[in-house]
């Protein structure tokens, strides 16, 4: 028998979710074939089987994270018998464990070898019933108390098999929504978590009422005793119910959480923006894309070129500070792409842009933006960066700041293109120019005001001149 353990997929990697089982147990598998899919904190990532044989029991449930190094199944030889695993009977005492739970047990059932039945006693007459305490269930008809918002007619693999973001997936399973019935809305037909809101807000909420208040008793006066007149007192308002929904942070989210986190908090964030003319760019972007059989030249590809060829001359720029206090300079230039995507972010690396043409960076950008939306990215596709790129001008944003991505210097905000009145160098006439706000943000502990200008000065002078960067 072999054990399958969750694999370690990239440095930053502690542990990892069982999204879906590609196998199910009792099946045959052949060394190298995918048998589930894992969620990290980057990407969706398929692990393979490491030797041929038949998955014979499913410890890892799908939905539930385990760290790196755990086992997650086991491989026997052909013939060998299944053990209990994902596909356990209901009424099975076989320990279980449901997705997000790793320490839930089936509930024993009265009869069995070593436990007591409860022993239920019938109520007084006329004592009265507590009120249910969960809205959200209903009695069965054997008395067993179910969710009411549970979707009982799905099987165990069904929600698997739907094409689904695993942020989608983990909000489904947590409302208890069957993903058959959204209809996605993602590439190729996937349900991202905007569908799932989207289903979720045609069923509202339920209200919750806040308790009754019960009256105290009324005290009747002493016969020989007038009473004062009192003031009734003013009942207190109940507060008001705000309807809230908890969400678990996907792995992603949670990754990015401590990275900005860290981020902000140990790296001292200095901030420089310059204007930059974007005519003549423009223009070569035009002449690029006129007769262009591949995908279109965009402004990310021409900035991350000019990017490049900036880091060439100010070296200062493109280098780490290391744990041992150390200034670590890199002689090429492997530029971060900043993509959002339902999940959150991530950084896919466009690797040696100190060497590649402006064509040859636009289709490897295009290719892994392509592979992060689909999470398909793998680890060595999103690490190892030295610098990085985020661009919001696409979405109407003018000016905005970014927090640098670990363990790198710097990272280049990149404003929308606008068109502007501009009064020209020495004289009073005006014009209209396209121009763009790039911001650069930095750590204080490598680089100064000074350096961080000159490099966005070469960024603005390759921008500006944009033929050279054909070459």
């Amino acid at each position: 028998m072999a054990e399958v353990r969750m694999p370690k997929m990239g440095d930053g990697m502690e542990e990892g979710t069982i999204n879906s089982w590609l196998k199910q147990e009792g099946d045959q598998v052949t060394s190298g074939e995918a048998i589930a899919e894992v969620e990290t904190d980057k990407a969706n990532v398929e692990i393979p089987a490491y030797e041929s044989g038949v998955l014979t029991k499913i410890i890892t449930q799908v939905g539930q994270t385990v760290p790196v190094g755990e086992v997650i199944a086991h491989i026997g030889a052909v013939g060998a018998s299944v053990g209990n695993g994902a596909h356990a009977p209901a009424n099975s005492a076989t320990e279980a464990h449901p997705a997000g739970n790793g320490a839930a047990h089936n509930a024993p059932t009265a009869g069995e070898e070593g436990q007591t039945p409860p022993v239920s006693s019938a109520p007084a007459a006329n004592a009265p019933q507590p009120p249910s305490i969960n809205a959200g269930t209903q009695a069965s008809g054997n008395g067993e108390a179910t969710d009411a918002h549970t979707e009982l007619s799905a099987s165990p693999g069904e929600m698997e098999r739907v094409k689904a973001s695993p942020l989608a997936r983990r909000m489904a399973r947590e409302m208890g929504l069957d993903l058959a019935r959204v209809r996605g809305t993602g590439p190729g037909g996937r349900i991202v978590e905007r569908d799932v809101t989207a289903h979720q807000g045609q069923t509202p909420l339920p209200a919750f009422a806040p308790p009754a208040v019960q009256a105290a008793p009324a005290v009747a006066p002493a016969p020989t005793v007038s009473p004062a007149p009192v003031a009734a007192p003013r009942p207190n308002a109940p507060a008001p119910t705000l309807a809230t929904q908890d969400i678990k942070p996907s792995k992603m989210r949670e990754a990015i959480a401590r990275r900005t986190a860290l981020s902000k908090q140990t790296l001292p964030h200095f901030y420089v923006t310059m204007l930059i003319e974007m005519d003549r760019a423009l223009g070569l972007l035009k002449e690029l894309n006129a007769d262009a059989t591949e995908g279109k030249v965009t402004v990310n590809d021409v900035v991350v070129k000019a990017c490049a060829v900036a880091l060439a001359r100010v070296p200062e720029v493109n280098a780490s500070w290391t744990s041992e206090g150390v200034i670590r300079r890199y002689a090429e230039a492997h530029i971060g792409v900043a993509v959002g995507i339902d999940e959150g972010l991530i950084i896919p690396v466009v690797r040696d842009c100190q060497s590649k043409t402006l064509r040859q960076i636009s289709v490897e950008a295009k290719a892994l933006i392509g592979k992060a939306r689909a999470g398909q990215l793998k680890p060595e596709e999103y690490s190892g960066g030295t610098f990085s790129v985020s661009n919001l001008g696409m979405m109407g944003v003018d000016e905005f700041i970014a927090i640098i991505n670990p363990p790198e210097a710097a990272i280049l905000a990149i404003g929308g293109v606008t068109r502007d009145p501009v009064v020209l160098p020495g004289s009073d006439e005006i014009v209209i120019r396209s121009r763009m706000k790039v911001s650069l943000s930095a750590d204080h502990r490598l680089l100064d005001g000074v350096i961080a200008a000159r490099f966005l000065q070469e960024v603005k002078k390759a921008l500006e001149a944009p033929f050279g960067l054909l070459s």
